[in-house]
């Protein structure tokens, strides 16, 4: 099978790391597979060239220049499915598809169940969706979503979870030391990841029970190319100053070795205002950690599925400070089962074979079907 896969480009971003890992595997199962980015190469591109993905790229200025380059690469190619990644990517597939090559176009979205309803964007996003073959998202949340905002969608959207190689993401060999307890967050420092409300959360959680916990941030300061702080983390910052908690709190930054800082945390704190379904409680719950996460996406279902965690209102500081609290005063011997529980369904829901399979049954399902939407 050919398969295309569009992005505007790579970085950190967890739909970009499940490109990426998609990419890898369809290659690895004897599929011939290229990726297109329309906004430019990046540091990653060799990562899937190492594994034997075509990456191609070009900078194109404007919307018809996109729609332009990806219809001529579509012609080149000639893939048999075009997978556009995200909204943005999806469009523009479906678009390039109408006046170019005949193939099964697949649509993708991950977030439009908390996505700003009234921006125009979004309804731009659920037009275009109608003219692909199918549409795709991760989590059944999102699905009863999309389908309630563009009723022409249903019975054509699938879900296929995150795929994760718990080979890479697995427990340490040994427990880290329980002095001082160590959260864990692992994610862009910007307001959709709520940094505010975390630090808040750290005050409120010190002024109950004292200093002996930490909270480890790993991950990029700013999402801007030039890895300027954002607004956002210096808002934090200053805040976890003003508040008296900033030893309390380490921003580390982006690390390469991701997995070491899940090892090393008593548990992972994931209290997103929106999200598809987050990377990191996949990571963290393969790593074999017990999780407080916000009621957002899927991730209610799976602490209900996995009793591996706590929920919170992630707009609440005081909702977190709580359900931290009870993981801070949960016994060691508990939060090691709630790990095992969140082990288990990691490699159960989200292992990356899978991942693989669930794509590959789409792509073939979708071939099945005579009718392609084209323009002329």
């Amino acid at each position: 099978m050919k398969v295309g896969l569009l992005i505007g480009g790579l970085c950190q971003g967890g739909a970009e790391r499940q490109l990426m890992r998609l990419a890898g595997g369809l290659v690895q199962g004897g599929h011939q597979v290229e990726v297109f980015c329309y906004d430019g190469g990046s540091p990653h591109d060799t990562a899937l060239e190492a594994q034997g993905v075509v990456v191609r790229h070009h900078v194109s200025r404007g919307r018809l220049a996109k729609i332009g380059v990806v219809r001529r690469w579509l012609r080149d190619f000639e893939p048999d499915i075009a997978h556009g990644f995200m909204k943005r990517a999806s469009g523009v597939a479906v678009l390039a598809r109408l006046v170019g090559p005949a193939c099964r176009v697949l649509a993708s979205d991950f977030s439009t169940a908390t996505y700003g309803r009234h921006k125009p964007s979004l309804w731009a996003a659920l037009c275009l969706f109608a003219l692909a073959d199918r549409v795709v998202t991760q989590t059944d949340l999102n699905r009863r979503s999309l389908e309630a905002l563009a009723p022409w969608l249903r019975g054509r959207v699938a879900v296929v979870r995150n795929g994760l190689d718990v080979t890479q993401f697995r427990p340490a060999l040994s427990s880290p030391c329980e002095s001082p307890f160590r959260f864990c967050v692992v994610g862009s420092v910007y307001g959709v990841k709520n940094p505010e409300r975390v630090v808040r959360a750290v005050a409120e959680l010190y002024r109950r029970q004292g200093e002996g916990f930490h909270l480890d941030w790993f991950g990029r300061r700013g999402l801007g190319g030039d890895h300027a702080p954002s607004a956002d983390y210096r808002r934090a910052v200053a805040l976890a100053d003003q508040l008296g908690v900033q030893e309390l709190i380490s921003f580390h930054g982006e690390t390469r070795d991701i997995e070491r800082a899940y090892q090393q945390a008593h548990a992972l704190v994931h209290v997103s205002l929106q999200e598809g379904f987050p990377n990191a409680v996949v990571e963290g719950m393969a790593c074999g950690l017990p999780i407080v996460v916000s009621r957002v996406s899927d991730l209610p279902l799976v602490v209900k599925e996995a009793r591996n965690g706590f929920l919170c209102d992630e707009t609440d500081s005081l909702s977190i400070a709580s359900a931290m609290e009870r993981m801070l005063l949960t016994s060691a011997e508990q939060r090691l089962q709630m790990g095992q529980r969140s082990r288990r369904l990691a490699m159960e829901w989200f292992h990356q074979e899978r991942f693989i399979d669930d794509y590959l049954n789409l792509y073939a399902e979708m071939l099945r079907d005579d009718n392609v939407h084209r323009l002329g």
